[in-house]
């Protein structure tokens, strides 16, 4: 039986640890896959984060923005002595609140709209649009959108925002995409966040032939990062999840067959 996505060529470039499951499923369903990171997960001096969960009883909830920030989370509040009882716990996406559900902790809010703005709405009409004396705990990237910390403080939240990793690129990220580049460009890029935009243009760009370069990006804000970087987009997951992501991929390649 054919396989829809058996003549296209796909780059993955999630972080070495998640591109797995994802590069399974697109090969599953055909695709020749090429697996190279363009981040890296480093996390960041702890003490603040540490700090916050000294006094996580005062916090009324805490908010999930990426599955790399429950796992440094969690694996500080595991090796507490006596670990307070977590607050209430909100989660931008699916994958971000199983990861909290496999920690043993329960998810209070899931947004139907995968990212800030969700939250917001959300959030915001289950406290009857009153935010005002919240405490709200928020563990994060380095550099991530200011939307969400900043809606919320101009509602009347106290938003404490704990970097606790930054992304930066991989050392061996640069060798593997020249290699692959030199022999043809794949007929899809894969982008999973802003910071894989980010980080691909910053070791790809000084080639000069990124012109060539189709891109299927898992949502919204990923799509504003690469077409601000010159990419063409050729497909957008309906939802901003991995196995979207896949199903926007082979309805994009059934397209390509039926204009033939």
């Amino acid at each position: 039986m054919t396989k829809p996505l058996e003549n296209l060529s796909i780059l993955v470039t999630r972080t070495r640890r998640q591109s797995g499951s994802f590069a399974k499923m697109l090969r599953e369903r055909g695709a020749r896959v090429f697996e190279v990171p363009t981040i890296e997960i480093r996390p960041l001096d702890p003490e603040p984060l540490d700090s916050a969960l000294a006094r996580l009883g005062s916090y009324d909830w805490l908010f999930f923005t990426s599955v790399n920030a429950v796992d440094i989370f969690f694996g500080r509040y595991q090796a507490r002595a006596n670990p307070s009882s977590l607050p209430r716990i909100c989660c931008i996406g699916p994958a971000t609140a199983d990861r909290v559900r496999s920690f043993g902790a329960a998810v209070a809010l899931l947004p139907g709209v995968y990212q800030a703005e969700g939250i917001l709405d959300e959030f915001s009409s289950l406290h009857a649009g009153d935010l005002r004396g919240l405490r709200i705990l928020l563990p994060r990237a380095q550099v991530a959108r200011e939307i969400l910390p900043r809606q919320l403080a101009e509602r009347g939240a106290r938003v404490d925002l704990i970097p606790v990793y930054e992304t930066v690129v991989p050392t061996e990220s640069r060798t593997m995409l020249d290699r692959i580049l030199d022999e043809s460009t794949p007929d899809l890029v894969t982008f999973t966040s802003s910071s894989t935009v980010r980080n691909f243009m910053a070791i790809a760009e000084e080639r000069g032939d990124l012109g060539r370069v189709r891109c299927a990006v898992i949502g919204p804000i990923t799509a504003d990062m690469a077409r601000d970087a010159g990419l063409e987009i050729v497909c957008m997951a309906k939802n901003s999840t991995i196995p979207d992501l896949v199903d926007a991929i082979v309805d994009y390649a059934r397209s390509l067959e039926a204009a033939e």
